[in-house]
């Protein structure tokens, strides 16, 4: 059964191998520069191949040191300030008002015994309904149901990858302005780092999206759990 752990554990797997892969990426793409400007070298003296292998590998460095602090800002960052960042609103506060007007997904479960059920929210402000939900998500949660764990741990895991997604676009862009510093001139920089932030521009968009999905997922589940459970309960009754 699903424990608590095994919801946070992608900070330790999918998490690190998505800022790996960019790692990977980025070190790809200056090695690709640096093997580009050695071809540009009208003479090719073991002077200027040491000062741009030398450039390579502090520029390794830095992206490398980029990549920690990413992973660090990640575990910074108040859950509140994420979900505002990802989502901007989080999808459980309007849940009851979307259930009321039939906008859910309701498969698997009587919607119109959701409407019934949650009859009483469907005009409450943003924070009660967010309350509400959560309390039905902890009340699972407690219970060990590994649907819900498990979509939690998925909710949580493209958010975290999201955001690592926005910081890494912002510390390279920090990098290019950097590197141009160093370097006396912006085109190389961008030479550089032009694959990675375009990488990483895909993925915004790919991970915004997921992360959104799983947010939805999760919310339309603990709701499906609880009309079925409520289901239940009158069976029992009878």
């Amino acid at each position: 059964m699903p424990d608590i752990e095994y919801v946070k554990d992608y900070r330790e797997k999918e998490l690190r191998q998505y800022v790996l892969a960019y790692l990977l990426i980025a070190i790809a793409s200056v090695g690709f520069q640096t093997i580009a400007e050695f071809q540009t070298l009208a003479v090719s003296s073991e002077t200027s191949i040491m000062v741009s292998i030398f450039k390579m590998i502090m520029t390794d460095i830095f992206l490398g040191a980029i990549c920690v602090l990413v992973l660090i800002l990640n575990e910074v960052w108040p859950d509140r300030a994420k979900a505002m960042i990802v989502y901007w609103k989080m999808p459980s506060d309007t849940i009851f008002s979307r259930i009321a007007c039939g906008k859910i997904d309701a498969t698997g479960y009587d919607l119109d015994e959701a409407k019934n059920l949650y009859a009483h929210l469907c005009s409450a402000p943003a924070d009660k309904q967010t309350s509400e939900w959560g309390r039905l998500l902890r009340k699972y949660k407690d219970a060990g149901s590994g649907n819900v764990m498990g979509a939690q741990r998925m909710q949580l895991m493209t958010r975290d990858i999201c955001l690592s997604t926005v910081t890494l676009l912002i510390l390279n862009v920090f990098a290019v302005v950097v590197l141009a510093i160093v370097n006396n001139g912006i085109c190389n920089s961008l030479n550089m780092l032009g694959l990675p932030i375009v990488y990483l521009l895909a993925m915004l968009i790919v991970t915004k999206l997921a992360a959104r999905n799983r947010a939805h997922r999760l919310v339309n589940l603990v709701i499906k759990n609880s009309v079925q459970d409520n289901q239940d309960n009158q069976v029992c009754d009878k």
